[in-house]
């Protein structure tokens, strides 16, 4: 890698860790582009070489915190336990992801539904992480299918599906909340009941 690789690399870092400081701080609406810049070092038109727009560089955010959050995923599904201690165990790290930080989990998703209003995400950035749980959830079931711990007669693909509903849905209902539902707990109790009727 050349030094000037490195150093675009650095200054987009920077601005990461600058702007992820201030919107925890100030909130997103209230942090400027300006203060962003001040803060990294940096001038006003190399924020904008990195990042078309604030929301853009939100969007960059959020992709980084997902690939963070589906690193610890993935180490989930190399562990040999039984199925739902599986998917639970996905959902739930996703939810404590969440909880770590609300606010900036619903601007994230104001912002990334704007977005696909808009078409400006490509089809392969709306294969977000909706996809990327679905895809983990019916290789989890799949498996265990093949474990004995989920029942053959089910359709993998149409329980994947309602499991990312059930997440889903239950994100929205926590981000709607007030605080006194911990969305956790919350996905915990479902996919107890969930396999009640399709594990053995």
């Amino acid at each position: 890698m050349s030094l000037r690789e490195k150093k675009k690399i650095e200054t987009k870092n920077k601005i990461f860790e600058v702007s992820g400081r201030l919107f925890k701080e100030k909130g997103f609406e209230n942090t400027t582009v300006d203060e962003i810049t001040k803060e990294a070092g940096i001038a006003k038109g190399t924020f904008f070489n990195y990042f078309s727009t604030k929301e853009a560089l939100l969007l960059y955010f959020g992709e980084k915190k997902e690939e963070l959050v589906y690193d610890l995923i993935e180490n989930e599904t190399m562990k040999n336990i039984p199925t739902k201690e599986k998917i639970k165990n996905i959902l739930i790290c996703l939810a404590d992801s969440c909880e770590k930080d609300k606010e900036l989990t619903k601007l994230l998703i104001l912002e990334h539904t704007k977005c696909m209003q808009h078409s400006c995400l490509g089809p392969d950035e709306c294969k977000n992480s909706l996809y990327r749980l679905n895809k983990l959830v019916c290789a989890s079931l799949e498996e265990g299918v093949g474990n004995k711990d989920v029942k053959s007669s089910i359709d993998v693909k149409m329980v994947a599906d309602i499991i990312t509903g059930i997440h889903l849905y239950s994100l929205i209902v926590w981000l709607k909340s007030d605080g006194e539902i911990s969305f956790s707990n919350s996905i915990s109790e479902k996919i107890d009941m969930l396999f009640e009727g399709i594990g053995k």
